[in-house]
């Protein structure tokens, strides 16, 4: 078992070495790609050259000194240096023909090599290189494995003549590098590296010659003597290898304890050099290196030693590891190569790592839970001022939601509510702030913003309404009421400056005050306070020219009215006053905010919005009335044996008032009201011959058909008389 331990070890070593291989390849391609564009550019030039003067084309074909000029430059001057040369010819000179350029740009660079010759000089000098040393490592590993079953050497000096082999090729590599090999070198010295490690490993895990601090202190030296032979260097490859040792050291050095503290203050230290390391010499994936292996660290120490009691010591470590990351996420953010981008893209994975982790580790705390949510929100509202608003939003809708779980679960117990109710207030305080921040420092509108505003005024009032209902349900509605004037308190101080927002604000407290309204009162008082309501938003959306305000106002102000239509439908307690009665007394006022509605609409609204909401308004207003009329018939009558007399006062009462509203409608040249009153008349008419006639006596059967024909015949007469052949300016409006 200690040998296939060995083995092992030796495998996660060699781990890095293709990772070494894929970065030198990437950087490779990515030179490869500049100097593809460099060389677009430089044909650029030359096609703009030759645009500018095609005449002394021809002529600069025939002058052989400059075709000859491009020779005269050394071999080794730079391309940009050379194209430079080029580009700045005096203006009184002919241009060159182009096949003279192209041959001083070809002059300047190496001949390219053949398809095999390349790929030759890349098995000899990289892949001949990396199997040496992996063959190199492994006869070491095969080595010390024989010489520790048929005890050749001391055990002693078995680990020393691995050390000595690990420092002999460090050395050899380090004279190679100074004699121009960087590559050979540095390879050399990454085998090193590895035999180090390995020495130290078997040191501590077969020979037990020496104990773990020892071989702590050994490996950690070992990674910062790598790091910085990469550092001096510049060695990618060698980085890693260096980083990768310094992550990989604890797990070659088990325990049976659990050290946490000193495992996560040692990875947090390696972190930051490495982060280090990484900013200094432009190496962006040496960070997604660090960040898998210390997800791993996590992981694998989680497996084993985390207990329920760690929580807390736990939760700051994950805290501290997570805010280095995004601050690793944001500097590669504000670098443009393909590397760093690279990198960015698996760090965004670090805070939803990191989100998940916290909450599976603190939902069991709930103390500590709403602690840590209102923390995270005071984060959010930071990364809404520094960042984005829309930043802050994701981290909101991240606290609230287990925030609402958590209310879910503890609502009902009394232990509970005050802690609950301060998270809370905490929550919607820090997103108000940063809303208002957003608010004051951007004069354009922020649409995340102000949805931000109505969704953290709904959901956390949602969340204080369930924490209270349990045990103060008669403070709901007055918390309700409290929370609309705050809202409009706020949207009165952004009116002159933030019109917009201080709508939305404006938005929310009728939304609260609607709550307020509904959990206060029931019955007819609901009615008459949603429709008022939904009259006010109306008009007030009217005059903003608003149509998101003035769809909420009709959207209240239809609740409103069907809910007058569903209690005029509602049998009529008995022996109630006739039209002095609530529900009676609450459809006039409806109908009254309907007449008052087509006023708006009539003096202030748009042309193209005019007519549809005037005409909309009356016809509501005159259904309102007949349904009404018809209600307090039925009332009156009920509970008697005068459903004959009931009948016949409906069948006169609609011919009247639809006689009265073709009168009205003829005088003020206002078609729509006449058009409602001719369906009045024709369900009249239908109800008197089909319903009257058959079920009324004869007396009311004559009384019925009479009324009715007399009322029609008086309004053909007004027709007759008053309807003009040109329509009238109201109408015509």
């Amino acid at each position: 078992m200690d040998f296939l331990a060995f083995v092992a070890m030796v495998g996660l070593v060699l781990f890095f070495t293709p990772i070494a291989v894929a970065i030198r390849i990437f950087m490779r391609l990515g030179e490869h790609e500049r100097e593809i564009i460099r060389l677009r550019e430089d044909v650029s030039r030359l096609e703009a050259w030759q645009q500018q003067s095609p005449a002394a084309a021809p002529a600069a074909s025939a002058a052989p000194a400059v075709s000859a000029e491009p020779t005269a430059l050394p071999a080794v001057v730079p391309a940009e240096a050379a194209a430079a040369r080029q580009v700045d010819l005096p203006a009184d000179e002919p241009l060159p023909s182009p096949s003279a350029l192209f041959a001083g740009l070809s002059s300047t660079h190496e001949p390219t090599p053949e398809t095999g010759e390349s790929l030759e000089r890349w098995i000899g000098t990289h892949w001949l290189l990396y199997v040496g040393v992996f063959a190199i490592v492994i006869g070491i590993a095969y080595f010390e494995k024989l010489a520790f079953e048929n005890h050749w050497i001391g055990e002693t000096a078995r680990v020393l003549q691995g050390a000595a082999a690990g420092a002999v090729l460090i050395y050899a590599g380090w004279r190679f590098v100074r004699r121009g090999y960087a590559l050979y070198g540095q390879m050399l010295a990454g085998c090193g590296t590895a035999a180090l490690y390995v020495s130290t490993y078997a040191a501590f895990n077969f020979y037990h010659l020496i104990d773990r601090p020892v071989a702590f202190a050994l490996m950690v030296a070992i990674t910062g003597f790598s790091a910085v032979l990469a550092d001096r260097w510049q060695s990618q490859g060698l980085a890693v290898m260096a980083v990768g040792g310094g992550f990989v050291t604890p797990f070659l050095l088990p325990g049976t304890t659990d050290a946490q503290i000193a495992l996560f203050g040692y990875d947090l230290i390696l972190l930051a050099g490495t982060v280090y390391l990484a900013r200094v010499r432009n190496w962006p994936l040496l960070i997604v290196i660090s960040y898998v292996l210390t997800v791993l660290t996590i992981a694998g120490w989680a497996d084993r030693f985390y207990t329920p009691e760690k929580f807390l010591r736990t939760e700051i470590f994950l805290t501290a590891f997570c805010a280095m990351f995004l601050y690793i996420l944001r500097e590669c953010r504000r670098q443009t190569s393909s590397a760093a981008q690279l990198a960015a893209f698996f760090l965004w994975s670090a805070p939803i790592a990191y989100y998940a982790a916290s909450l599976l580790i603190l939902f069991d705390h709930s103390t500590a839970l709403l602690v840590w949510l209102v923390l995270l929100m005071v984060a959010g509202g930071a990364a809404s001022a520094i960042v984005d608003t829309g930043v802050g939003a994701v981290v909101w809708v991240m606290v609230v939601l287990p925030l609402l779980v958590w209310i879910e679960a503890h609502a009902g117990r009394a232990e509970w509510l005050r802690p609950g109710l301060i998270t809370v207030a905490g929550i919607y305080a820090i997103a108000l702030a940063a809303q208002v921040r957003r608010i004051t420092d951007t004069a354009e509108a922020d649409p995340i913003c102000m949805a931000w505003v109505h969704l953290n005024g709904l959901l956390m009032f949602a969340g204080a309404y369930f924490l209270i209902e349990p045990f103060h349900v008669a403070l709901t509605g007055a918390g309700a009421a409290a929370f609309a004037l705050w809202n409009g308190g706020i949207a009165m101080a952004l009116f002159e400056r933030r019109r917009d927002y201080a709508l939305h604000f404006s938005a929310l407290g009728f939304t609260m005050l609607s709550v307020a309204i509904a959990l206060q009162f029931d019955g007819a008082a609901v009615t008459v306070g949603w429709a008022a309501e939904g009259a006010v938003i109306l008009a007030l959306g009217i005059r903003e020219r608003r149509d998101w305000l003035r769809a909420g106002g009709v959207l209240l102000f239809s609740v409103a009215i069907a809910r007058t239509v569903a209690h005029l439908l509602e049998p009529a307690p008995i022996n109630q006053t006739v039209f002095f009665n609530p529900r009676a007394l609450s459809t006039l006022f409806v109908i009254a905010l309907c007449y008052v509605t087509a006023w708006l609409y009539r003096r202030d609204a748009a042309p193209a919005e005019r007519r549809m909401g005037l005409d909309s308004a009356m016809i509501v207003a005159q259904i309102l009335s007949l349904a009404l009329l018809t209600s307090e018939i039925a009332a009156y009558w009920a509970g008697g044996e005068a459903e004959l007399t009931e009948q016949l006062m409906i069948s006169v009462t609609w011919a009247a008032y639809a006689t009265v509203l073709i009168v009205i409608g003829l005088r003020r040249g206002y078609a729509p009201i006449r058009y409602f009153a001719m369906v009045v008349f024709a369900i009249t008419t239908a109800k008197v011959f089909f319903v009257d006639l058959s079920e009324l006596e004869r007396i009311y059967r004559v009384i019925s058909v009479i009324v009715l024909g007399i009322l029609l015949l008086v309004t053909s007469y007004l027709y007759q008389r008053l309807r003009t052949g040109d329509p009238s300016p109201a109408e015509a409006e």
